[in-house]
């Protein structure tokens, strides 16, 4: 038996398949054929994106949520609303703070 690098054989031995071996003039047909052939890395790579948009989309909403939140027509209009916006992100604001005074987490 050849010698083989311990990196190589891990991945052997986990049924990973290094990208080594793909060539460069097809990779991306290779990579789908891969993904059709493992339904577990597919339903993986998918729920990886479907995860990025849900974050993406979230930013946005929370965005327009405080931007509505700080807008006076808005107050004046749904007054409620308001009030429950500013508890809302004030109580996720104390949390971020007490968060970043226990050293855990970004500094902001």
């Amino acid at each position: 038996m050849a010698k083989q690098q311990l990196n190589e054989r891990f991945q052997e031995l986990a049924g990973i398949k290094p990208l080594a071996h793909l060539k460069e003039d097809n990779i991306k047909e290779q990579m789908m054929n891969r993904m059709e052939a493992n339904p577990v890395m597919k339903e993986s790579v998918l729920g990886a994106l479907a995860g990025v948009a849900g974050v993406l989309g979230m930013a946005g909403a929370t965005s327009a949520l405080e931007s509505m939140m700080d807008d006076p027509d808005f107050q004046a209009k749904y007054p409620k609303a308001a009030e429950i916006l500013q508890k809302i992100f004030g109580g996720l604001t104390a949390v971020a703070n007490d968060l970043n005074k226990g050293g855990a987490g970004p500094k902001y």
